[in-house]
């Protein structure tokens, strides 16, 4: 079964390629790209021809295009930093922990993370995985509040990651994981799929 907050996620590096996809085309990286590999070539054969004189206005018009190639490049990071704040402040922020009857209650105050699962550690060791009754959990225990340490989770895998020493999947590494995987995906399908018809065309 795919838990909700894994399916957020999802849709969320859908939107982003989405809107990845339309700033390339917005901005004509593919075109500018090419064009910048034409310049490379020109200028190479520029200079091996002695044709100094030509030089500065190839440089010039390559410097053009290439400053074009960067604005885009900075406003794909700007989103990919905007998204990774998104993720830190929207899916693990809002908890609230209190003492309650000698009990621990951590009260959700993000409507996304209700009725969420969540593994909860105390003074770095592991408590267990903990299921949000709406935007409430309880542990059995007294805890000092200061020493939790709540994380929501998209899913719990078979095996520990050595690495980061858990069996779990946070909402931020779900999302760098998708995210690769769906530029892995789009990579495959414009190298050889979408390439495969002119191919056989051709032959």
């Amino acid at each position: 079964m795919i838990d909700s907050l894994f399916l957020y996620i999802l849709i969320l590096v859908i939107i982003i390629n989405i809107a990845i996809k339309f700033l390339e085309k917005y901005n004509n990286i593919k075109e500018h790209t090419q064009k910048l590999s034409e310049m490379q070539k020109k200028y190479m054969e520029t200079i091996k021809s002695g044709k100094i004189d030509e030089i500065s206005k190839i440089s010039d018009e390559f410097t053009k295009i290439y400053s074009k190639v960067m604005k885009h490049t900075i406003m794909v990071t700007i989103v990919g930093i905007a998204v990774l704040i998104i993720i830190t402040y929207v899916f693990s922020t809002g908890f609230v922990p209190k003492i309650v009857n000698n009990s621990t209650t951590i009260y959700i105050n993000n409507p996304v993370l209700h009725n969420q699962d969540f593994a909860i550690y105390y003074n770095h060791t592991f408590l267990g995985f903990y299921t949000a009754n709406n935007n409430i959990i309880t542990l059995n225990n007294s805890y000092i509040i200061n020493k939790l340490s709540i994380n929501p989770i998209t899913s719990t895998l078979p095996f520990k990651i050595p690495i980061l020493n858990v069996n779990w999947l946070s909402p931020i590494i779900t999302y760098i994981i998708l995210y690769l995987i769906t530029q892995l995906l789009i990579l495959l399908y414009t190298r050889f799929i979408k390439k495969s018809p002119k191919i056989n065309k051709n032959g």
